[in-house]
């Protein structure tokens, strides 16, 4: 018998003597999902490997079961650093060890984990192991990331329309920004709110499809309401972040749709800002136009 099949042996009895004198097992087998549990002896060779170990790391429980170490889960600079032993040797000092770090699955991908660490004691109480529960954090870090954009975002269009500050002097400034849309007009707030929500699903389906919406006509149509409404620049970044909240808020958004929409939204709320500049520019113009006339027409009388 070669080395090889003896410590394949050895592991295999190992893994027997477990299964009868510790009672993790039935544990793993309600097969948490969502959740990889493994439990591994001191050597790393694991002994039970769930359902959801499978699901996240890839790895077919036959694969992996007295077969492979623990450390196949974790990044080869990890290892090398010595860090998984650092855990083990907190690990058996405390009983237990928890963190966030990266885990790596069959194909190689690297993921962030929140890892759990607890030891295993056979029905003598002496200790035989450990169990390791990881959960897979990429999609609430991509939440978490898309929170952040929008955050930022915000922040920004807060910054863009306190550049813009309402002056007293002119009828035109009074008009940028003196009213707040959304409380003297409630209701074609929510409309415009809900307006700019469906450009935002067109430019959407734009992105995706390769299909061509007219959504700078669309943006130019709003900001032209925006100015019969005598709104401002304030109102169109409180009218932005309405909707944005409106298709990302409740946790129910993918991800990745959440990181489009605030991606597509940052340059329609530029280009609605640029239309309604352009608009009250317009009508400013064509007032002081209308003021020279009427001067002329009074000289000549």
């Amino acid at each position: 018998m070669t080395v090889k099949e003896t410590s394949n042996l050895l592991i295999q009895e190992r893994i027997k003597e477990l299964r009868d004198n510790t009672d993790f097992v039935s544990t793993l087998l309600e097969s948490l999902v969502g959740y990889a549990i493994i439990a591994a002896d001191f050597d790393g060779n694991i002994i039970a490997y769930n359902q959801g170990a499978h699901q996240i790391y890839g790895y077919a429980p036959e694969k992996i079961i007295g077969k492979q170490g623990i450390e196949i889960f974790f990044p080869g600079e990890f290892i090398k650093a010595g860090k998984l032993q650092q855990i083990i040797d907190e690990l058996i000092e405390k009983g237990r060890f928890s963190c966030e770090g990266e885990k790596v699955k069959k194909s190689g991908e690297v993921f962030p984990a929140q890892i759990l660490f607890t030891l295993t004691r056979d029905k003598g109480g002496k200790t035989v192991g450990f169990i390791e529960i990881v959960e897979d954090l990429t999609e609430r870090k991509k939440v978490e990331e898309a929170n952040l954009r929008i955050q930022h975002l915000e922040r920004e269009l807060e910054s863009l329309a306190r550049l813009s500050p309402p002056q007293r002097t002119t009828a035109t400034a009074q008009a940028l920004g003196l009213q707040v849309l959304e409380q003297s007009s409630p209701d074609s707030f929510d409309h415009l709110v809900g307006r700019y929500g469906d450009l935002m699903e067109l430019a959407l389906e734009q992105r995706a499809f390769k299909v061509r919406h007219d959504i700078s006509g669309d943006l130019q149509d709003m900001a032209e309401e925006l100015v019969f409404l005598k709104a401002g620049p304030r109102d169109v970044v409180k009218v932005h972040i309405a909707a944005l909240k409106e298709k990302t808020g409740g946790g129910g958004v993918n991800p990745a749709r959440a990181q489009v929409y605030v991606e597509e939204a940052r340059v329609m709320v530029l280009q609605l800002m640029g239309h309604l500049v352009s608009e009250y520019r317009t009508l400013s113009m064509g007032a002081a136009a209308m003021k020279a006339r009427e001067k002329t027409q009074k000289g000549d009388l």
